[in-house]
């Protein structure tokens, strides 16, 4: 069965290492150490290194296979020859205080940008509320009439939008579900900070029976118009990427990033899309709280595959139709336009991952506009299974929730992915190592700019692919980083969190157990 792979790949890792006797000073790498190992494990190595050193070791049990079987001896050698000697090029070594951390060796990374960003008239900015309770309205589109150029709301109702010079004269459109339009010409709104308030709109679309709609209809139209309703040509979609996780209340990581991404046509299934970076910056303040270090492996690659109409995942794919049943549940008003809103949920029990949620299907063109789903119970259950590839004894990892949201623009009418986003929560819990965390992890794509393009791939180097870890090849927070690209501003909490000092290195933890703990989301 189809399913893309979901964005909550991820990977949770306990500062491995092993202390043995009184804990010693630390050193450097070019502190000798003498090594003597017939058909061991590549842990034995580690610890006779921590036996002599005191250094004990950090690794993403993923890319360094603790289990692999070396021989080795050496006499008196700095650690990082020893090192070398096992791993050849492969990997590079750091050591803060006592603990040495292994990371993949990373190319240089240089910048693309094969478009410069266009002339930059003005900067607008502002705030959405709602015009009843005053409350911030979040994730509504911000956008310029007739073109793919636009934004959206952050959590507080912030936004900014660069306007290009040839754009001054044009019509700025703002909408959000289950709120009226705001229509304005941007020739009056220069050197302005918007407050805007938007009305909530509750319409009953009376002339239409939900009743009279066949739901499985409506799919069957859906599968059959995707080759009229979506582009038929590669495009270069210019997109901003953000990742945020949490464990309990505390931040650990927010990166966030400018990207590429060559779109292929949705009547081509076997093209896959391809992303490349251009420029990012992450928080400083990226240590590792109360012993778990929580990473994300290929978040920019996986979000792409909520594209669900490209994808064809399995609650649209018609092969699959009678494993899932579908509902109409309600007719509204969705941009202006008649939208079937249809729940879908399993048709029964079954051995992988199945999903429940909500497809706005627009009622004249049978396209999909919108979707929200996420793990169904069931599905919840496999994934507690699937999703957890290796962890120490004594540790519980259970998936709380998993949800997704896509979301589609219309311009010429065609309709093109305009934004996705990937929520997840994971609850860890360790009675011997008195752990007992809520780690939450929210991704957001969105799409700020495309045009169709003769490009067919990105150079192997630029690609970004589903084992980069995304944090660990950007640099760090800069004030006044982005320019003219256009991005989603980041809330209140999040700049704090930007701006955040990084810990001090004596924060490290130093007396860690040999855990490792790995989940991974799997294709069932």
């Amino acid at each position: 069965m189809k399913h893309f792979a979901l964005t909550a790949s991820l990977l949770l890792l306990l500062l491995p290492g092993l202390l043995t006797g009184q804990e010693k000073q630390a050193h450097n790498l070019s502190t000798p150490v003498s090594i003597s190992i017939t058909n061991g494990q590549l842990t034995t190595l580690f610890n006779q290194i921590s036996a002599q050193t005191g250094i004990y070791f950090s690794y993403d049990p993923v890319l360094v296979n603790a289990d692999q079987t070396i021989s080795l001896t050496m006499q008196n050698k700095p650690i990082q020859q020893v090192l070398e000697q096992v791993f050849k090029d492969r990997f590079q070594f750091k050591l803060l205080k006592n603990q040495l951390i292994i990371t993949k060796r990373k190319a240089q990374q240089p910048v693309f940008q094969t478009d410069p960003p266009e002339e930059i008239h003005y900067e607008l900015s502002g705030i959405l509320t709602d015009l009843e309770d005053q409350a911030a309205i979040s994730y509504a589109s911000i956008s310029i009439l007739g073109h793919p150029l636009g934004t959206i709301s952050n959590t507080d109702g912030e936004f900014r939008l660069n306007i290009p010079s040839e754009y001054e004269s044009d019509t700025l459109i703002i909408s959000c579900m289950g709120y009226a339009r705001q229509i304005l010409l941007l020739d009056t709104l220069q050197n302005q900070r918007l407050n805007l308030q938007l009305r909530p709109i509750k319409i009953h679309l009376q002339e239409v029976k939900v009743t009279a709609i066949n739901a499985l209809e409506v799919m069957e139209k859906l599968s059959d118009r995707i080759p009229d309703n979506y582009g038929s040509k590669p495009l270069l979609m210019n997109c901003f990427y953000r990742e945020v996780l949490k464990q309990d209340k505390a931040y650990i990581n927010v990166s966030e990033a400018v990207m590429d991404i060559l779109k292929s046509s949705y009547t081509n299934p076997f093209r896959q899309d391809q992303i490349r970076y251009l420029k990012g910056r992450k928080s400083p303040n990226v240590q590792p709280f109360h012993l778990v270090d929580f990473k994300m492996q290929g978040g920019p690659y996986y979000i792409t595959k909520l594209d669900v109409i490209k994808t064809m995942d399995s609650f649209i794919d018609q092969e699959f139709r009678n494993y899932y049943r579908y509902e109409v549940d309600r007719v509204i008003e969705y941009l202006n336009r008649p939208t079937v809103v249809i729940h879908f949920e399993p048709n029964g029990k079954f051995d992988y991952l199945t999903y429940e949620g909500e497809l706005y299907i627009d009622r004249e063109t049978f396209a999909l506009v919108h979707a929200e789903f996420s793990l169904s119970k069931n599905g919840k259950k496999i994934a507690r299974r699937s999703l957890i590839k290796k962890k120490p004894r004594g540790f519980n990892v259970r998936p709380i929730e998993m949800n997704y949201t896509v979301t589609y623009k219309n311009h010429h009418k065609k309709w093109y992915l305009s934004a996705a986003q990937t929520s997840v929560r994971f609850h860890v819990k360790s009675r011997k190592d008195r752990i007992n965390s809520m780690f939450h992890s929210i991704s957001d794509l969105l799409v700020t700019n495309y045009r169709e393009t003769n490009l067919r791939r990105f150079k192997r180097f630029e690609n970004f692919n589903s084992n980069d870890i995304f944090r660990e090849i950007i640099t760090d927070y800069d004030e006044a980083f982005w320019g003219n690209y256009n991005i989603i501003k980041p809330s209140e909490d999040l700049r704090k969190a930007l701006k955040k000092a990084p810990a001090p290195e004596s924060s490290l933890p130093s007396k860690s157990q040999p855990h490792a703990l790995t989940s991974q989301t799997k294709q069932p």
